[in-house]
């Protein structure tokens, strides 16, 4: 199992999240902790360790770093520019 851990920021996006999302971005985040990505991960352009997984229009940015995964944030997709902005 991999180690996640989860910046403040990621909380508290979480938090705002629909109940059902917040279902499912958990199952997200459990797929995760056993090592596997998620369906609709992808690599982040401008990063060496940078991903992004979807759910719905929510997104789950984290990077993955010598077996431990660090949720950066959780949040409702707007813009293009969302990424840069909040990674």
């Amino acid at each position: 199992m991999t180690r996640i851990f989860f910046r403040p920021k990621a909380l508290a996006g979480l938090g705002v999240a629909p109940r059902k999302y917040q279902l499912i971005i958990n199952e997200a985040i459990r797929i995760l902790e056993q090592g596997l990505f998620p369906p609709h991960t992808k690599k982040l352009e401008d990063s060496m360790d940078g991903y992004r997984t979807r759910v719905g229009r929510w997104r789950i940015l984290f990077t993955l770093k010598s077996g431990e995964i660090e949720v950066v944030d959780i949040f409702l997709k707007k813009g293009k520019s969302d990424y840069k902005r909040r990674y």
